[in-house]
């Protein structure tokens, strides 16, 4: 097999030193976290500048976490932190990572480069090294130097013979290293380093694909490290793959070092089965009428969206998150889980409106999605999170009729949705609103407003 090599590169506190670029400010010394504090100080925050970090406050806190850990700093020092709350800004976070795309693009082709998010990159830079007469670190450094040149932001990177060594290499050991002048950490391992220093490297959750559930699971079996995966898959591969089915297969050859996806097997990648959905979480708790309200507006953008890409869909999933007031106050008798925080909530509810045939129609889904809605929630509970998918979505050349559709009714409703949605395009997307969009607790306005669940 041909060696390659790739680059991770991660934007360093990328919305918060966005921030501080736009300000005029050094993202390494400014006190700063990016979050909406109108959503009142439970509010997460999207960023925390380094500053911050270093003393102590974790990537994602919610606002009062960070104001707490302040105070408790105050507390032992003497010493009082201030710090800008910045409002997020995302169309300006997704031009400025536009325009750091467009540095990467001056050494590396599009078809060597995997974006894996907004702040993260993969770099197959196998044929650019003699190209440049270059280490990989070096032309990892003459990457970030020129973002950084650019935009004012720095970043840390990851070298490896794959994508989930270079990964390991960002996320973990760079991470540990000193950083230069410019805040710029770069981390290079292999297969051998990787046994060697990271083998024994706890907690699991550290490493790429490797969630809580994930880490609890082999945590059950006695596994706490990569090396204990390894070492299983010598002795009882049998279990692992019991356990975890096909996905075992990508565990262990983790825990070796091994992963053999490629950039380009990413890029000729197409998935078998498509969807699209729509998520939020309430800013408060939401009476089942309100709630209702807003899997309405969801129903509207998610049909929009299938009109607007030429796409059917024939069954649509509902997923509905209870307020953990309802075991606080007694409304809940039922079944219970832990949320991520540690407290009790009430099991989420999910289900499915199989529609029997592939469609668009607005008024057929939402018929249909607020049936679900009805049969699957109970009146007296208060609702936190919901979200609505379409599932299996079709080109819109496989749209079916049943007997019972009237055929010039739906062509109508199309034509009027379709209009709509020129309308929207034209002049945004609250140039025409619903009189639901303006009923109390209809989120659809201030979210037209929004990217990504923040504001624009």
């Amino acid at each position: 097999m041909e060696k390659r090599t790739y680059i991770a590169i991660d934007l360093k506190s990328f919305y918060a030193s966005a921030e501080c670029a736009f300000r005029g400010l050094d993202p390494l010394t400014t006190n700063l976290v990016v979050a909406d504090a109108s959503r009142t100080e439970k509010t997460i925050c999207l960023a925390v500048s380094p500053s911050l970090k270093a003393l102590g406050i974790p990537g994602r806190p919610r606002l009062f976490e960070v104001l707490q850990k302040l105070e408790d700093y105050r507390r032992k020092t003497g010493k009082k932190i201030d710090f800008i709350t910045a409002t997020p800004q995302m169309a300006k976070y997704m031009d400025i990572s536009a325009q750091i795309y467009n540095v990467y693009l001056k050494y590396i082709s599009p078809d060597d480069i995997h974006v894996y998010s907004i702040d993260e990159c993969f770099f197959d830079v196998s044929r650019y090294l003699s190209l440049y007469k270059k280490s990989a670190h070096d032309l990892a450094r003459s990457m970030i130097q020129d973002v950084l040149k650019t935009t004012g932001i720095t970043a840390t990177a990851g070298i490896g013979p794959n994508l989930f060594l270079c990964k390991a290499a960002m996320d973990i050991l760079a991470k540990h290293i000193p950083a230069d002048k410019d805040g710029v950490r770069i981390a290079e391992i292999d297969e051998q380093i990787f046994r060697e220093k990271l083998w024994t490297h706890k907690p699991l959750t550290s490493f790429w694909q490797v969630g809580a559930g994930l880490s609890q699971r082999l945590e059950s079996m006695g596994l706490y490290t990569m090396g204990d995966v390894a070492r299983a898959s010598l002795h009882f591969p049998e279990q692992l793959y019991k356990t975890f089915g096909v996905n075992a297969e990508i565990l262990i050859d983790h825990a070796w070092g091994y992963e053999p996806c490629t950039i380009a097997d990413i890029k000729k990648f197409k998935p078998k089965s498509n969807s699209l959905g729509a998520g939020q979480v309430l800013s408060s708790a939401y009476s089942w009428e309100k709630a209702r309200i807003v899997v309405r507006e969801m129903v509207d953008s998610i049909t929009l969206d299938l009109i607007d890409k030429h796409l059917v869909t024939n069954a649509l999933t509902l997923d509905v998150g209870y307020d953990r007031e309802n075991v606080s106050k007694g409304m809940y008798r039922g079944p219970l889980v832990i949320d991520r925080y540690g407290r009790e909530i009430p099991k989420p509810a999910h289900g499915t409106a199989n529609m029997g045939h592939y469609t668009s129609s607005q008024s057929q889904i939402a018929q249909a999605v607020l049936e679900l809605f009805d049969r699957l929630v109970p009146p007296n509970l208060t609702v936190k999170r919901l979200n609505l998918a379409a599932n299996n979505i079709l080109d819109a050349k496989y749209e079916e009729f049943d007997l019972f559709t009237d055929a010039h009714a739906e062509e109508k409703e199309k034509k009027r949705l379709q209009a709509e949605l020129l309308i929207k395009k034209r002049f945004g997307k609250n140039a025409i609103l619903k009189g639901m969009d303006l009923e109390e607790g209809a989120t659809a306005k201030e979210r037209n407003s929004q990217i990504g669940g923040h504001r624009a």
